[in-house]
């Protein structure tokens, strides 16, 4: 994912804890760089932008 403010990519595997600034909770990730408040994207998105990577081609024939 990469920052929206400066453009850097934020690790995968980045341990986020809670800012203590959200109200409700933090549900951001905040930029180890610059500390910009990134939305979190949402599973729908992400599954999305994977574009369903491991669904089979309808046009696709299966070899056997």
């Amino acid at each position: 994912m990469k920052c929206a403010f400066c453009g850097r990519e934020i690790p995968e595997n980045i341990e986020q804890r809670a800012c203590g600034l959200c109200p409700g909770g933090c549900r951001n990730i905040h930029c180890p760089y610059c500390g910009y408040k990134n939305p979190l994207p949402s599973k729908l998105l992400k599954k999305w932008l994977a574009g369903g990577k491991g669904k089979k081609d309808k046009n696709e024939k299966e070899s056997s």
